[in-house]
């Protein structure tokens, strides 16, 4: 067997690199030299085609789908059902066609806690076509509006809630809320009116705990409280939706609740009609009955 030369090979290819380029193409041993390289790559270019390809129709795949991706299913969770799903959609302005691969869930967050009627708000989306919203609104329990607007012309009202921050009243959001009372501030109850104020807690507890324990009874136990007053840190005057007055102090207000009630029941079963009560004592409070003075109970 006859043992490849590789000298004479070498030589070979020197020679040719001097050959003309006619030369080169009419020389058997350069054109076979060629073809088989030219097969190798070819065979190299057959094997790596389908990769790429596969790689070209899955870029362009992906890229259409995520472009193509729309916002299909909206789950919506609110707290307290105080805002519902289509007036958060158009909080956040979002329309019809949404694209998955071009929404901000941080900055649709971020719109949401602007509205001051919302304390907090969570959305995140879930491929391939879904929005989760959540949100935790601020309950409204009073109104507060300064005690002598009146007569300084100074008649805002803002919404307040448990915490005692404040808030703007939005008839369409709080439609369920309009009833609420009005508590009236003196000076130094707060620095300011204006959305996202926080009233001292100190102040707010007790009027909170009004709320809560007013809202324990029906209104034909105990009626709808329209205003509320405090003339001394330790007082607070409530006036009823029939018109009476009750005078409280700011402790043990579920207990004092519960003696105004016992007390309104008694007069509608004698078909007589309160005046002004104060349930401050716990034995016998001080009732006045309409045309009537003052009777202990």
């Amino acid at each position: 067997m006859r043992r490849h030369d590789s000298s004479r090979t070498s030589n070979v290819r020197q020679l040719e690199k001097h050959m003309s380029l006619w030369d080169r193409l009419f020389n058997l041993l350069a054109v076979r030299r060629g073809a088989l390289r030219l097969k190798k790559w070819l065979k190299y270019a057959l094997l790596l085609a389908p990769v790429f390809a596969l790689l070209w129709i899955g870029t362009r795949y992906l890229l259409e789908k995520a472009y193509g991706l729309s916002v299909e299913q909206i789950h919506f969770k609110s707290a307290d059902n105080i805002i519902n799903k289509q007036q958060v959609l158009r909080i956040l302005e979002l329309g019809d066609s949404v694209n998955m691969a071009t929404l901000n869930t941080e900055s649709l967050r971020k719109k949401l806690e602007a509205n001051d009627a919302i304390r907090s708000a969570i959305i995140r989306a879930e491929l391939p076509d879904t929005l989760y919203i959540e949100v935790d609104e601020r309950i409204p329990i009073v109104y507060v509006t300064w005690e002598d607007g009146a007569r300084t012309g100074n008649d805002t009202r803002l919404f307040m809630d448990p915490d005692g921050v404040l808030f703007s009243v939005n008839e369409e959001l709080h439609r369920n809320f309009m009833g609420v009372p009005t508590w009236y501030l003196r000076p130094g109850d707060a620095d300011e009116l204006k959305p996202g104020v926080k009233i001292d807690p100190r102040k707010v507890r007790p009027i909170a705990r009004l709320i809560a324990a007013s809202n324990r009874y029906a209104p034909e136990e105990i009626p709808p409280i329209t205003e509320i007053f405090r003339p001394k840190d330790w007082q607070m005057r409530l006036i009823l939706d029939n018109g009476a007055e009750v005078t409280m102090e700011v402790r043990n207000i579920r207990e004092q609740m519960d003696r105004l009630a016992m007390i309104l029941d008694h007069a509608h079963a004698t078909h007589r009609r309160v005046r002004a009560v104060d349930v401050i004592p716990s034995l016998n409070p001080t009732v006045i009955f309409e045309d009537q003075s003052s009777e202990k109970q």
